[in-house]
């Protein structure tokens, strides 16, 4: 177990591994209801570090509105909780099925939105942060970490200035050149702004594979 319990209203709700979460009465300890994301046991072959959960978020509009619980899972979904129920508000796949991804971090609320990121730079996938609409899981906004396919548009300007920095024609073949927000994801109010940390970029399997991945670490 990595994930800190979040307390709310004489609750606690925390996570555990292979993505299940419970909601405990924080006076007897009685556990009120658990909710299983029921993920594939081959999910863990996408992994570097275990079937880990590293927290919830929450998340009220007010007080007369119903309290949500969002998470994570293992295989890239993220998913939104009715509080007081455990049933599925709603749920999204944030990361492709066919890569090496997951998702181990917690998630974080700005405003009305709920930004996730994702695991699997190790892997060679290619980093990401999302954020999408608390009440319906609608996708806001994408953040690239690292450039794409040099062959293709970038998404951003950044991205287009970081693109001659990397060399070689492997990273973005093998899946995308890592950079992954796999957790510490931080919202600063006062200017408005995300701050988010990176796992190494996919360089760092050159000298193991003896594959030129062109990209420099950040």
């Amino acid at each position: 177990m990595e994930a800190t319990p979040i307390l709310h209203d004489g609750v606690l709700y925390v996570s555990t591994g292979w993505s299940h979460v419970h909601a405990i009465d924080a006076r007897s300890g009685d556990e009120l209801w658990h909710y299983d994301a029921k993920v594939p046991k081959s999910q863990l072959a996408k992994t570097c570090c275990g079937p880990v959960n590293r927290g919830v978020a929450i998340w009220q509009k007010d007080n007369s509105s119903p309290l949500q619980i969002f998470f994570g899972s293992l295989d890239g979904r993220l998913i939104a909780l009715d509080a007081k129920t455990g049933k599925e508000n709603w749920s999204v796949q944030s990361t492709p099925t066919d890569g090496n991804y997951s998702i181990t971090g917690a998630p974080r609320i700005v405003k009305d939105m709920v930004i996730i990121g994702n695991g699997g730079g190790e892997l060679g996938v290619r980093g990401y942060i999302t954020a999408y609409d608390v009440s319906s899981g609608e996708m806001r906004w994408r953040f690239y970490t690292v450039p794409g396919d040099r062959n293709k548009p970038q998404e951003s300007e950044a991205l287009k200035k970081a693109l001659p920095t990397w060399s070689g024609e492997e990273w973005y073949k093998l899946g995308g050149g890592g950079g992954t927000v796999w957790n510490s994801i931080v919202y600063d109010p006062e200017f408005n702004q995300v701050y988010i940390c990176l796992l190494y970029t996919s360089d760092a399997a050159d000298e193991e594979d003896s594959v030129d991945l062109g990209g420099r670490r950040i």
